[in-house]
Order: structure tokens, then C-alpha cells, then sequence
């Protein structure tokens, strides 16, 4: 048997570096990660927001057109508060009423409420924070504001990001 004479392991030393350096590496591999994914969440949220708003703002300008519809005369087709939105359409033998506000039965999670008729109101957009109504003859101008629906910490101020939209739609059966 042949002995070779430079035979020899890894020190303890050596190990430890080697532990310290592969410890380092995947400390700042996790950190980017992390890093990553934080931005992504962000960007969903965002990106949730703003299609929740835009959806919205359509559908509420797709039922402002329409109010008035099937009403004969004598009824209004709408009525506007600053806050509220009443919208009155007749789609079968009676006269429909469809409301739209805010509620803040959830304080964190402020909602865009829709009440038809007597029936109890059901949330129709979340994290809708505010939206104001203004009516100037048909033309209602719809100006919204949307809102993340998780805190960021890291975020400026309370850690919401916010969007305001601003629509306009003309009323067609007016009474």
C-alpha cells in the first residue's frame, strides 16, 4: 500500500469560513427574495385597486345612463346628494329604487354599499373610501376614491396607497 505523505482534511478553521461564507450568500439570496415578493404583493394590490375602481366607476356610469328607463312621467330618474347617488328605473311592474353609498360598518375596510328597493344593502365595491356625486342638469360627474386594501408599513402616511378616478355620465331619461 502506497501512503501519501500530504495527506490531510479540512481544519475546523476552514470549515467555519466556509459555514460563515454559505450563511452570508443565502442571507442575502432570502433578503432579495423577500425584497421581490414584498413588490410583487404591492403591485397585486395595486393593480386590484385600480381594476376594482374602474369597474366600478363603469358600472355606476352604465346605471346612470339607464335611470329613468320605463318611467313614465311625473317620477324623477334620479336624485343626487353629495354623497349619495338614488337612481329610479322601472324593469318591471314597479318602480325600482337603487341606492349607492358608503358605509363604514367595518372602519378599516370602508365599502361602496348598493340598496335596491327595501332589500337590506350589500357591499358592491370594497375599499371604496370615498365618492362624491355631482349633478349639474343631466351630466353627473362621479369622482371616487379607492384604496388598498392592506396596510403597507413601509408605505408614506397611514401605509394606504390611494387612486382617484373621476367619471361623467350623461343622464337619458330625464323627467
Amino acid at each position: 500500500m502506497i501512503k501519501i505523505k500530504c495527506e490531510k482534511g479540512i481544519t475546523v478553521v476552514e470549515l467555519l469560513i466556509a459555514l460563515l461564507l454559505t450563511f452570508i450568500v443565502g442571507s442575502a439570496g432570502l433578503e432579495f427574495y423577500v425584497s421581490q415578493h414584498n413588490q410583487w404583493l404591492t403591485q397585486t394590490d395595486v393593480s386590484d385597486m385600480q381594476q376594482n375602481a374602474r369597474a366600478l366607476i363603469d358600472e355606476l356610469s352604465r346605471n346612470i345612463r339607464s335611470a329613468g328607463y320605463g318611467i313614465m312621467t311625473g317620477h324623477p330618474s334620479i336624485r343626487v346628494a353629495s354623497d349619495t347617488l338614488t337612481i329610479f328605473r322601472k324593469d318591471s311592474t314597479k318602480i325600482d329604487t337603487i341606492q349607492y353609498y358608503i358605509s363604514f360598518a367595518v372602519t378599516l375596510h370602508p365599502n361602496l354599499v348598493k340598496k335596491i328597493n327595501q332589500d337590506a344593502a350589500s357591499v358592491f365595491a370594497e375599499d371604496i373610501e370615498s365618492v362624491q356625486f355631482v349633478q349639474s342638469g343631466a351630466l353627473i360627474t362621479i369622482t371616487l376614491v379607492a384604496r388598498e386594501g392592506r396596510r403597507d408599513p413601509e408605505y408614506t402616511g397611514d401605509g394606504y396607497r390611494r387612486r382617484t378616478l373621476i367619471a361623467r355620465a350623461e343622464v337619458r331619461n330625464r323627467m
